[in-house]
């Protein structure tokens, strides 16, 4: 079992015995693994008891035969730190040797992945200092212990009185110099509970859900900023953490601002072929590792991503709903501007934003390069189009249009949108629901997944009930959640990334979707799903996806603990009690909710009882 530490852009992986012994085990921060292979032995052999574990928290126990309890203590808080405790349980002096090795290796994530062809990290040498790199992209690392240094070993030989107790500790100490080191900063957000639901099991999945957010916030200049996911997504991903800001928006409105600020001060300013850099376009993920801010790979930033660019224009308009935060939105009215304009560039000439293939296969949150197929199975031919951008699209125009989030013309952008909606509906309708995507020859891709529930939260679809109808049949919608493609599809697999698995966000972003044309029905009847799902998982913490089964089967690939999955919980919430946010704050819940939740609406604290009726008043 795989243990995981967590806080403010550093990671630890470990065993349940505290040892780092597994591919991508290790002491990791801002996209770097500092350390790799800690291991610890100890004579006499000690007999592994158990553990327990938070994000900020790992503790093993183990028995020396008789005579004595080992703890080891593993903390992260901005350096990560093993302190051992042996404690002579006999009435006899207790002798014992420790020895603790490691490798310190100062490593770019993209080299623990093997992205590229990049090969491992070789150790570094040192009398506990080691560095890598040079001048602004410096990484060092510090050891800091009282056991005996050899080299990379650490030795020590204790002697235990009766009843008495030995300490020992290691504590690595990392530094980052750069750009990485400029935007990060140590004052944490606090996220109190803001949901009740009368069930303490369901209770517990929400206090977990608030533990994963805790653990994957970085704190930054601009504000707390969701990270994607752990392991191998542990840094600012804008889909991500703009979808994961949107879900939030109603409880820690925090998000929204951070995100929406640090991702205006890294938005697109030219045009760079490798990294996929263009005016006005919001970044897919932004490293910041020694390779990416150095430019030795295109990921400090990386803009290959179609959606990420309306979808920040949607959380401008959505953060000024629900925060009346003016102030901000002027700041942001240039980016909002040149997000804007990217998108009519896109579409200029009738046309749809588009992509084709890069360093990722796919350019939309199914990025998986066997993700969009036609309806016998095979890769679509690009320039691609896919469903719900078209919808992102078109929801950014009209937002922009009709609140003058921009310096463009206002009739302008409505006159654009409604050319969109029309001419989508024309082409993406198809058999009783929305073609999957357009191909590069302009066909349907006539393949029925879950992109099209997208579009309910966007207002581009003309046949938003054959929408909801289509989503809730059986081939669709498994008992743990909608499918990402349709059993029936031939490229069907429930244990795929993205071709039948069931992703939480996914289907949270569809229950916000049906709550807006009025079907909280259903909107609850899909969280309840969710919820459930979530009462089986271990730790009762959702994954990233898990397969698209009817019985509950983990996909082993997946990142948990995953930002836009734990924020999921909070936007079944809110589609299942029809809350929106306008001139008023409304409440419209669906038969039989019962919550009890605290949310903030133009800067002030608002309690909604849901239980047979609905109370709502200030706090």
């Amino acid at each position: 079992m795989r243990v995981t530490l967590s806080n403010n852009g550093a990671f630890a992986l470990t065993d349940e015995e505290g040892n780092m012994t597994g591919k991508y085990h290790g002491f990791y921060y801002l996209d770097t693994r500092f350390v790799r292979r800690a291991l610890l032995r100890v004579k006499p052999e000690p007999e592994f008891i158990g553990a327990s574990s938070t994000f900020r928290e790992g503790v093993s126990y183990f028995s020396i035969g008789d005579e004595g309890i080992l703890v080891r203590r593993r903390t992260l808080d901005g350096s990560y730190s093993e302190e051992l405790s042996i404690h002579n349980a006999s009435g006899k002096p207790l002798s014992v040797e420790v020895l603790y090795t490691y490798e310190a290796v100062i490593e770019d994530i993209f080299q623990v992945r093997g992205f590229m062809g990049l090969g491992e990290g070789v150790a570094l040498r040192g009398e506990g200092f080691y560095s890598r790199g040079t001048g602004s992209e410096e990484r060092t690392l510090r050891v800091e212990s009282n056991l005996t240094r050899e080299g990379e070993n650490l030795r020590a030989r204790i002697e235990i009185p009766p009843g008495g107790k030995g300490e020992l500790f290691i504590r690595f100490v990392p530094g980052i110099s750069g750009k990485a080191s400029e935007i990060v900063s140590e004052e944490q957000i606090t996220l109190e509970s803001t949901v009740f639901t009368g069930s303490v099991t369901l209770d517990g999945v929400f206090e977990r859900a608030l533990e994963n957010l805790r653990a994957l916030t970085l704190s930054t200049v601009y504000g707390p900023v969701p990270l994607a996911g752990i392991p191998y997504f542990a840094c600012p991903f804008g889909r991500d953490a703009i979808i994961t800001s949107l879900f939030l928006l109603p409880y820690y409105p925090e998000y929204a601002r951070g995100t929406l600020r640090l991702f205006a001060s890294i938005q697109g300013k030219g045009y760079d072929e490798l990294s996929e850099e263009e005016p006005g376009k919001i970044p897919h993920e932004f490293r910041l590792g020694e390779l990416a801010q150095s430019g030795k790979v295109p990921f400090g930033p990386y803009y290959g991503t179609v959606d990420a660019t309306p979808l920040y224009v949607a959380l401008a308009r959505e953060y000024l709903r629900w925060s009346g935060d003016e102030k901000l939105i002027d700041e942001l009215q240039p980016n909002i501007t040149r997000a804007v304009e990217w998108i009519l560039e896109k579409l200029r000439g009738e046309g749809y934003v588009t992509y084709v293939p890069g360093i990722l296969g796919n350019k939309g949150w199914k990025d998986s390069r066997d993700a969009i197929v036609d309806e016998s199975g095979r890769p679509a031919k690009p320039p691609i189009a896919l469903v719900e951008v078209q919808g992102y699209a078109y929801w950014a125009l009209k937002l922009a249009g009709e609140l003058g989030l921009t310096n463009l013309d206002s009739k302008t952008l409505l006159r654009e949108a409604e050319k969109l909606r029309k001419r989508f509906n024309r082409d993406f309708w198809v058999d009783g629901y929305y073609a999957l995507a357009l191909d590069g020859d302009g066909k349907a891709l006539r393949v029925v997944s879950s992109n099209m529930g997208h579009l309910l939260l966007t207002g581009i679809a003309e046949h938003e009930e054959e929408i909801a109808e289509r989503l809730f049949k059986p081939d669709i919608l498994s008992r743990h959640g909608i499918r990402t493609l349709s059993s029936k599809e031939k490229a069907y697999n429930p244990f795929s990334y993205h071709r039948g698995s069931v992703w939480p966000h996914d289907n949270a972003l569809i229950a916000l979707g049906l709550a807006r044309i009025g079907r909280t029905d259903l909107a609850k009847e899909l969280a309840e799903r969710i919820f459930e799902t979530a009462k089986l998982m271990p730790e009762k913490e959702l994954p990233e996806l898990y397969s698209g089964l009817d019985e509950l089967v983990p996909v082993p690939r997946a990142n948990s603990p995953q930002a836009w999955s734990a924020s999921s919980l909070f936007a079944f919430v809110t589609a299942s009690l029809g809350m929106e946010a306008g001139k008023q704050l409304t409440v419209r819940p669906a038969e039989g909710v019962n919550f009890l939740v605290r949310v903030t609406f133009r800067g002030r604290k608002y309690m909604i009882r849901a239980n047979g009726g609905i109370e709502v008043g200030p706090l």
